[in-house]
């Protein structure tokens, strides 16, 4: 029980220290499935870049789609 509390604070520290996620970085953060994400990427309700064939999320873009 306390490890796992331990892991979820290290993940929310390493979180909070990335600018740009990668859609398995967004996936860990926010409970979604990769297709959820990638489904409100398509549909513009999150923002995203594309760089070098990858999806690249701003950690701010993602705080203002699981908090509108």
């Amino acid at each position: 029980m306390e490890s796992s509390i331990i892991n979820e604070i290290k993940s929310l520290i390493q979180y909070k220290n990335k600018k740009w996620l990668s859609i398995k970085d967004t996936v860990e953060y926010s409970g979604l499935s990769d297709s959820t994400i990638r489904r409100a990427i398509q549909s513009g309700q999150l923002r995203a870049s594309k760089v070098v064939g990858k999806w690249l999320i701003k950690s701010e873009w993602l705080e203002g789609y699981l908090n509108p």
